[in-house]
């Protein structure tokens, strides 16, 4: 049996983009998480998403500039990873209001956790 931790749309106002406007002031992010939990858990143990939203959070309200949403992306694998009950994750970083013609626009990445 595969367990997959889904953290959908969380919508945060992140300073990320490397356009002036996008240094100014906060736009909003949609950040999904797809995190794939190793087999063989203990009963009783899992694999908590609230102190991933709360690494999220906590990075929107310190206004710490991000150039890129693939440098979002790259952090919060690193964030994740050092959980060995992670077996690997798929994150989406999308910025939804940047082209009115899209729904949004940014990366996914899926990787496997090698630690």
């Amino acid at each position: 049996m595969t367990q997959t931790i889904r953290i959908d749309r969380l919508s945060l106002p992140l300073m990320i983009g490397i356009l002036d406007f996008e240094r100014e002031a906060p736009q909003t992010v949609e950040i999904s998480i797809d995190i794939r939990v190793k087999d063989g858990l203990a009963p009783g143990e899992f694999v908590s998403y609230a102190p991933v939203v709360e690494h999220l959070i906590a990075l929107s309200d310190s206004r710490r500039h991000i150039d890129l949403v693939e440098e979002l992306a790259e952090e919060i694998f690193a964030f994740l990873f050092p959980d060995p009950r992670i077996a690997g994750a798929t994150v989406t970083v999308m910025k939804p209001y940047i082209f009115p013609q899209a729904a949004g626009v940014g990366v996914v990445e899926d990787r496997e956790n090698d630690g």
